[in-house]
C-alpha cells in the first residue's frame, strides 16, 4: 500500500518530506501508555496551514485516514492510528511558530505545535500568564490540548482549554482554511463555531493555530499541604476557602494514602510533607495580584501569608484538617507540585515493577456532594468482583475531577479475570448513578467511543454524528476515534 501512495505523497509540495521508514514510525505509532499501537503510510510534518490544507486535499482524494498528532502524550488513544486503516499521520510539530502577542488585550496567537511549556516561558517576558498546567507541559502541544480540551492544575480559576481559547484557525477536511482566530471577548455574530474542534480530537478537522487568553502574573503565590483524613473533609475545606478566598483559589488537589505510597516507590528523593503519609493529602495553591497582598507587613509575614495561616489554623479547630504546612519557598512548592505532576509518570513505573498487571484508568467527574458516595460504593462493587485489585485516585477537587486508576492482580493476562472491560462499565455505571460524568479531561479517543455510545443521551450522540458526516462525509479524519 505504501508503494502505491508512496509516488503520490512525494509530489506533494511540502518543506519536509514525508517519513516513510518503519523504524522512525515508531514513536508516532504507538500511544504514550503503551496500550495502542498501529500502523501508518507515512507521517507528514507541515510547517503551515496552506501545507495542511495541501494534504487534506490529497487525503480526501485518495481517501486516506488523517490522523492528527502533537505531543503523542494522550491517554485515550486519540492521536494512535488504527491498524488496517490506510492512514497518513498529519504531526503538528512544524507548526510551532509564535504569530503575535498583545499586550494591551492579554491574548497570544500560536500555531498548533507549539509545547505548552514554551508558552508559558515566552508570555512571562511580558509579565503575563498563560494558566493551562498539565503534568506534561514540557512535551505536549497547544494544539493536542485544544482537541482534548485539557484541564489540568488550574481549572477551578481559570477553566478548561475551550474557556481559554478565543479563536482558532482551522483546515477542514476537504482543505478549506476556516479563519476563526480572534482576541475579542464578545463576538455574537451567529454559531460559536470555534467549539466545535475544540474536544473534537480530530475528527472534525485540524486546528492549525489558536488565540488564547493571557493574566497578569500573580504578585504573590502560596503553596499548602494539609491533611484532611476523609474526601468530605477536603471538600468542607475547599468551601471553607471558596468563601474566604474566592478568586484566589488557583488549584485544590486531592492526594490520599494510595497516591503517596506509589508517589513514595517511584520518585527518587521524595519528600513527604509530614512524618508518616497522609491519610488523605490535600494540595492547594492561592494567589493573588494585589501589591497589597503581596506587602511585608509588621508580622513580618504578608496579608494573603496571614490569611492562609488564619484559615488553615480555623479548619484545624474545627477538626476539619489534622496538620498542615505552608512551604515557605518557591524550591519547596516545586517539590510538592512536582510529585502530583508525575502521578501518571509513578503509576507507569509502578505498573511495570508489577510485570503484566494492567491498571484500569478512569478520568470522571462528579458534582462535588456525590464523590465520597461514589468512592464507597466503587470500592464496594471492587471488592466483591476483583478483591486483590487496589485503587490509586487522585485529581482536581475543586472541579470534582478524579483520575480513578485500579491496578488488577495479575491472576490473568489483563489482571482483572479476563473482565476488565466489564469491570470498567461497572465504574462508570456507578460514575452516571451519582450524576456525573465518564471522561472529564482526556477525551473519547479509542479508549472510551464504546461508553460514549452506551452513555452519551442519543438524541446528543446522533447529532454529533450527523455533525460529523456533514463536516467530514468521506470519513477521513481520525476515523475510529470518538464515535464508533
Amino acid at each position: 500500500m505504501i508503494n502505491k501512495f508512496k509516488k503520490e505523497l512525494l509530489k506533494l509540495s511540502l518543506i519536509n518530506k514525508p517519513i516513510f521508514d518503519k523504524i522512525e514510525h515508531e514513536k508516532y505509532i504507538t500511544d504514550w501508555r503503551g496500550q495502542y499501537h498501529g500502523e501508518t503510510l507515512g507521517v507528514l510534518k507541515p510547517c503551515n496551514s496552506i501545507e495542511v490544507s495541501n494534504i487534506l486535499k490529497f487525503a480526501n482524494k485518495f481517501n486516506l485516514a488523517v490522523v492528527p498528532q502533537g505531543g503523542n502524550t494522550g491517554l485515550c488513544g486519540g492521536a494512535t492510528p488504527i491498524k488496517g486503516q490506510n492512514a497518513i499521520i498529519l504531526s503538528t510539530e512544524k507548526l510551532n511558530k509564535i504569530r503575535t502577542i498583545d499586550k494591551n488585550s492579554k491574548s497570544i496567537t500560536v500555531e498548533a505545535g507549539v509545547i505548552l511549556s514554551d508558552i508559558h516561558n515566552y508570555v512571562e517576558k511580558f509579565d503575563l500568564f498563560f494558566p493551562l498546567n498539565l503534568g506534561a507541559k514540557g512535551s505536549c502541544m497547544i494544539g493536542g490540548n485544544l482537541s482534548t480540551n485539557a484541564g489540568g492544575i488550574n481549572v477551578l480559576k481559570y477553566g478548561t482549554t475551550r474557556e481559554l481559547c478565543t479563536g482558532l484557525e482551522v483546515v477542514l477536511p476537504d482543505g478549506q482554511i476556516l479563519n476563526l482566530l480572534s482576541n475579542l471577548k464578545k463576538d455574537n455574530t451567529g454559531y460559536d463555531l470555534k467549539n466545535l474542534f475544540i474536544g473534537a480530537e480530530g475528527t472534525l478537522g485540524i486546528i492549525t493555530a489558536a488565540s488564547l487568553k493571557l493574566f497578569p502574573i500573580p504578585k504573590i503565590k502560596l503553596t499548602a499541604f494539609a491533611e484532611a483524613k476523609s474526601i468530605t473533609n477536603a471538600i468542607e475545606l475547599l468551601h471553607i476557602f471558596q468563601n474566604e478566598v474566592p478568586f484566589g483559589i488557583e488549584a485544590f488537589e486531592l492526594m490520599p494514602k494510595t497516591f503517596w505510597e506509589v508517589a513514595s516507590n517511584n520518585i527518587e528523593n521524595i519528600t513527604i510533607p509530614f512524618e508518616s503519609i497522609p491519610q488523605m493529602g490535600v494540595l492547594m495553591e492561592i494567589s493573588s495580584t494585589s501589591e497589597e497582598d503581596a506587602k511585608i507587613n509588621s508580622n513580618g509575614s504578608t496579608n494573603l501569608y496571614d490569611k492562609l495561616e488564619n484559615l488553615l489554623a480555623y479548619s484545624f479547630d474545627k477538626k476539619i484538617i489534622t496538620n498542615a504546612i505552608i512551604c515557605k519557598n518557591t524550591s519547596e512548592s516545586h517539590q510538592l507540585w512536582d510529585i502530583r505532576e508525575r502521578a501518571a509518570e509513578s503509576e507507569k513505573k509502578e505498573l511495570k515493577k508489577r510485570g503484566a498487571i494492567k491498571c484500569l484508568k478512569h478520568d470522571i467527574s462528579l458534582p462535588l456532594h456525590n464523590i465520597e458516595k461514589f468512592h464507597n460504593e466503587a470500592q464496594d462493587m471492587l471488592l466483591r468482583e476483583v478483591p486483590s485489585s487496589r485503587t490509586i485516585y487522585f485529581g482536581h477537587l475543586g472541579d470534582g475531577n478524579l483520575h480513578y486508576n485500579v491496578f488488577g492482580d495479575g491472576i490473568l493476562p489483563d489482571g482483572f479475570n479476563n473482565r476488565s472491560s466489564e469491570i470498567t462499565e461497572k465504574i462508570y455505571e456507578i460514575v452516571i448513578k451519582n450524576n456525573g460524568s465518564f471522561s472529564a479531561e482526556h477525551g473519547i479517543g479509542q479508549l472510551r467511543k464504546k461508553s460514549l455510545k452506551l452513555h452519551k443521551n442519543s438524541v446528543a450522540y446522533n447529532l454529533m454524528k450527523n455533525i460529523k458526516k456533514q463536516l467530514d462525509p468521506n470519513n477521513i479524519m481520525n476515523p475510529g476515534k470518538i464515535l464508533n
